[in-house]
């Protein structure tokens, strides 16, 4: 059986309903990528005022404990695998945009170019067909880590460092710091060691991601038969 061409297909289409059908396919794809790129910044924005909240009231008086920016780090943390699984969506909705801008749009006006359609239309109707992630979900993290968590997570470790310096009394000295950081009964230096361990980790992550997903299916939005006839069913 042969396999249809996508440029015999187009040709045999009326061109002002084809280019009809990309605008709008192109508009509803804008619209996806923008609500999903609004749900990333909205994480963003609950981590950056979560933690700005904790230190205005951590500062605001010796007496308050320096515990509060390390459990500060765990919700952050949680936020960014909430954004790093919003970003997946966001790559997958966009990508079918840059799709049309390349292959497409970039072409249809500019002379020199001729507009072929036959690889990235095969291409954008499969994944209209079966949607695929275009990266894995540690891409993901690392890619939120870099733009904008690992710098959240520095900020929060160093005023941390800087309440233990300046509250009760200002010192400096290494082990009065040390001390200090005690951490329910957790010795100071354990605690620093963790710290130190969990920022390494998060900067190995971010620019050293391990390609532990290379096979499989991943990539797949509904991995399993049942749930793929059951978004058929709602589209």
């Amino acid at each position: 059986m042969t396999t249809p061409d996508p440029e015999d297909f187009v040709e045999e289409q009326d061109v002002p309903e084809f280019t009809t059908i990309l605008v709008h396919m192109y508009r509803g794809e804008i619209q996806r990528s923008y609500h999903w790129r609004s749900r990333l910044d909205t994480t963003t924005n609950w981590a950056i005022l979560l933690l700005s909240a904790l230190i205005t009231w951590t500062f605001s008086d010796p007496s308050n404990p320096h515990e509060l920016l390390l459990f500060s780090m765990v919700f952050i943390a949680l936020l960014l695998s909430i954004e790093a699984r919003r970003f997946m969506y966001f790559n997958l909705w966009h990508s079918r945009v840059r799709a049309l801008e390349r292959d497409y749009l970039s072409r249809s006006i500019n002379p020199k170019e001729k507009v072929t359609s036959r690889k990235w239309m095969s291409d954008l109707a499969e994944d209209l067909k079966t949607p695929h992630f275009k990266i894995n979900y540690w891409e993901a993290i690392s890619h939120r880590l870099r733009r904008v968590y690992v710098w959240l997570f520095s900020i929060c470790i160093l005023l941390w460092l800087g309440k233990l310096i300046i509250h009760p009394v200002q010192t400096d000295k290494l082990s009065v710091v040390v001390e200090r950081a005690e951490f329910f009964g957790v010795p100071g230096n354990i605690v620093f060691a963790f710290l130190i361990s969990f920022f390494f980790v998060n900067l190995l992550i971010a620019f050293s991601v391990p390609k532990i997903f290379e096979e499989g299916n991943w990539d797949r939005i509904r991995k399993d038969k049942r749930q793929v006839e059951d978004w058929d069913k709602n589209i």
